[in-house]
């Protein structure tokens, strides 16, 4: 009976050393667009209550509603910067929405940002016609499109909605108010494939990187540049010359003479079996204490085993 009890404690350790799963908790974020189709409905509801036309709900713009409202819900931090430091038109034109107006102004481009626990559509409405800057970008004429994003973390709802207008034109740029925009020309790539543009005037880096199919961090990482001042007739390397993987060639083999053939008998090859290693399945922290449990299961039901024998033993010896 003695015995018993101390196999009790090794199958506890046993149980214990089973493997088992156990699933790891995870914050929840997500995005749910349609508290971001309900944002853009309570907004055009104002402006009908306004006797405005609705915006127009543009795909860019949404895109880039989201992206922010995901970046400010995952930092905390309520900004109209992202993580490079690029303003809401330079994201958009950055997207490829051509932002009409004064560049160096922002452009006619605005962007309302808000965030509260278990704040709705309508009540971040309700926040922003509170401040005069936020309705007119709600209540704007001059602006036409629109973008909304929502994004949900720590229980904190964030919301994003992005209005602009567009230009047809978007090979021009103004650097400064009142200077007429200036048409950039394409630079011909040389042998290599190397490409250089003479900055000109009224030129910006924003309008060079679109028109060269590039971005704005490419450039100034291709040129070395601070910021994104440059000036008038500098050379900017566009594109790095082209790198050509070489093909290899294939030598010719050459034959001398025509050899003596001779009859000879064919030789029977001969077959060497080698045995195939079976595939070892790897080892891992759970096979290996599965293996531990197991050697311990049985070494309890042979302790068991021997203890009743022991006990069956000792039964026929007093009789």
């Amino acid at each position: 009976m003695r015995r018993f009890w101390i196999l009790i404690p090794l199958l506890f350790l046993t149980l214990n050393l089973l493997p088992s799963e156990r699933a790891g908790a995870r914050p929840v974020h997500f995005s749910p667009s349609l508290s971001a189709l309900e944002l853009l409905t309570e907004v055009n509801d104002l402006r009908a209550a306004e006797n405005l036309p609705p915006y127009k709900t543009n795909s860019i713009l949404m895109t880039i509603a989201q992206s922010h409202a995901d970046y400010i819900a995952r930092t905390g931090v309520m900004t109209h910067f992202d993580a490079k430091g690029a303003a809401p038109y330079q994201r958009a034109i950055s997207a490829g929405y051509s932002v009409a107006g004064d560049l160096s102004q922002g452009g006619v481009f605005f962007e309302n940002i808000g965030s509260g626990t278990g704040l709705t559509a309508s009540g971040i409405v309700g926040v922003w016609q509170d401040d005069n800057e936020d309705l007119q970008t709600m209540i704007s004429e001059e602006l036409k499109d629109v973008g909304a994003g929502v994004a949900v973390a720590g229980g904190v709802t964030y919301y994003v909605l992005d209005v602009g207008a567009s230009s047809n034109i978007s090979i021009t740029s103004t650097s400064t108010p009142g200077t007429q925009p200036a048409v950039i020309s394409i630079s011909t790539p040389l042998e290599d494939g190397t490409v250089y543009h003479q900055v000109r005037a009224n030129e910006a880096l924003w309008s060079i990187a679109l028109n060269y199919n590039t971005t704005v961090e490419n450039l100034k990482f291709l040129n070395r540049l601070p910021s994104n001042d440059i000036y008038e007739g500098q050379k900017l390397l566009v594109r790095t010359p082209e790198v050509k993987t070489a093909t290899p060639t294939t030598l010719p083999t050459a034959t001398f003479g025509i050899p003596t053939s001779t009859a000879t008998h064919p030789i029977t090859p001969t077959v060497t079996a080698t045995a195939t290693p079976l595939p070892v399945a790897p080892t891992s922290r759970q096979n290996g204490q599965t293996a531990v449990g197991a050697i311990v299961l049985i070494a309890l039901v042979a302790a068991g085993i021997g203890a009743w024998l022991g006990s069956k033993k000792g039964k026929l010896d007093s009789q």
